[in-house]
């Protein structure tokens, strides 16, 4: 399989309970009549899903524009893991292979959603892949930006339970090259897809870090990549995710652009930090969100914080907060790319 990503696979069992059924045995008149049971089974649990592993790298070689790895998130909720296959130009990836880490609602809600959505675009219902399927195309034949593409064209399936999807975020892909690929993720769903909420490398700071049980919450939902990736969901429904991205000398120069363009307009505002990084924070009161550049590994760290329900800031959590929880990343993400 893939062996692009270095996070680690782990295994463990799950005792089931008793089976029941002891029988008795004789024993000579005066002694206690003991009853054995069987002794437990041990049922295995299937190692975590990697998402990235539900294609091959071959399938999507052909929309990669570098060769930068992979990388595993996680978006929600509903929570769903990721396999992000990212753009050299910078922000933003190529290909995006998911699936939900609990049952849910969201093939119907997707679906109903992309038929509100129809001026510039295909959807199509597919017969023969999982319960139900279907593919979506934008027809936008212009980028929004060196790291944004206008159209993209995806496949969903619900198999059971479990929904899958794989995306590709370039202009005029057709649905029937995304086809193959969908049916491919499909005859790979596993009931492993819901077995393992938590999965983070070492690399990510932990569920239990006294600065996020703090000011974030319980953890119910994690995923996280070496690469550097980590995404997290509170029992709160409040989601954490901080992604790094390695930019292009290009794309670096468009981001100082584009920077120096929102610090003007009021949309983003500089904040203090180390020498040789920059720190932006945006100034939407619907989320909190900074941005982190050292230019000289052109390496960029965001991180979005918003209580899901709501779509805004989570209630209670004060900008200070958010500075902890900044800090607690920053190293992480430095200890991790160096």
């Amino acid at each position: 399989m893939r062996g692009l990503l270095g996070m680690a696979v782990v295994v463990g069992v799950l005792l089931a309970g008793c089976t029941g059924g002891g029988t008795s045995v004789s024993e000579p008149t005066g002694s206690p009549a003991p009853t054995t049971e069987p002794a437990p089974t041990a049922s295995p649990v299937e190692a975590p899903v990697d998402p990235c592993d539900l294609l091959d790298p071959e399938d999507y070689e052909q929309w990669r524009t570098g060769d930068q790895a992979p990388m595993v998130s996680m978006f929600g909720p509903p929570a769903s893991a990721m396999c992000l296959v990212t753009s050299e130009l910078g922000i933003g990836w190529n290909v995006v292979i998911g699936y939900t880490l609990a049952p849910s609602e969201a093939f119907e809600r997707e679906r109903e959603y992309l038929e509100e959505n129809l001026s510039f675009a295909e959807l199509v219902a597919w017969d023969g892949i999982g319960d139900a399927a279907f593919g979506y195309t934008e027809r936008l034949p212009v980028r929004v930006a060196y790291h944004t593409p206008a159209g993209h064209t995806k496949g969903w399936a619900r198999v059971g339970e479990h929904t899958v999807w794989v995306q590709v975020n370039r202009s005029l892909v057709p649905l029937e090259e995304v086809r193959p690929l969908l049916e491919k993720v499909v005859e790979r769903v596993s009931p492993a897809m819901h077995e393992h909420p938590i999965v983070l490398p070492d690399e990510c700071p932990a569920p239990d870090h006294p600065v996020l049980a703090r000011v974030f919450g319980e953890v119910e939902y994690a995923r996280g990549d070496a690469g550097w990736e980590c995404s997290y969901i509170s029992s709160r429904g409040w989601v954490l995710r901080a992604s790094s991205y390695a930019l292009s000398p290009e794309a670096l120069k468009e981001e100082d652009v584009s920077s120096d363009r929102s610090l003007a307009q009021g949309t983003l505002r500089q904040l203090p930090t180390r020498e040789g990084m920059s720190r932006l924070r945006s100034t939407d009161d619907s989320i909190w969100r900074d941005y982190v550049t050292r230019d000289a590994t052109r390496q960029m760290l965001q991180l979005n914080f918003r209580d899901a329900g709501s779509g805004s800031r989570p209630a209670g959590v004060s900008e200070a907060d958010f500075d902890e929880l900044m800090d607690v990343l920053i190293e992480a993400w430095r200890d991790a790319i160096g």
